[in-house]
């Protein structure tokens, strides 16, 4: 059901977008899709698709927040509890120098620089 509702809008979108058939038929068009969304069939999966999105989103949102505050006391308690388990130690100075280059195995003619 579900893939055939996302091939029949992709296909209507595509019609609309891809077509020069003018307002007449997209007017018809128009019509159509609105009869089929008013059906007592269509509309009852539509509320029964909407109750089931606001259910899964309240309960994502809860664990997210829920991961969220968890996280946040381990890096509040880390931070301030444990000494670094490894060293810092400082990144090396930069030279003038530039490393050497690649051996390619190709060598130039006398004429290249």
């Amino acid at each position: 059901m579900k893939r055939a509702l996302t091939l029949a809008t992709g296909m209507g979108v595509g019609y609309v977008v891809g077509t020069r058939a003018g307002r007449e038929k997209y007017d018809r068009m128009k019509l159509k899709v609105h009869e089929v969304s008013q059906q007592p069939a269509v509309a009852g999966i539509r509320e029964n698709l909407q109750e089931r999105v606001e259910t899964a989103s309240k309960s994502v949102a809860g664990k997210v927040t829920d991961v969220a505050s968890g996280l946040t006391k381990k890096l509040h308690s880390s931070s301030h509890d444990e000494e670094p388990s490894a060293p810092v130690v400082p990144a090396p100075e930069a030279s003038d120098e530039f490393p050497a280059a690649p051996t390619t195995g190709i060598v130039p003619d006398g004429d290249a620089v």
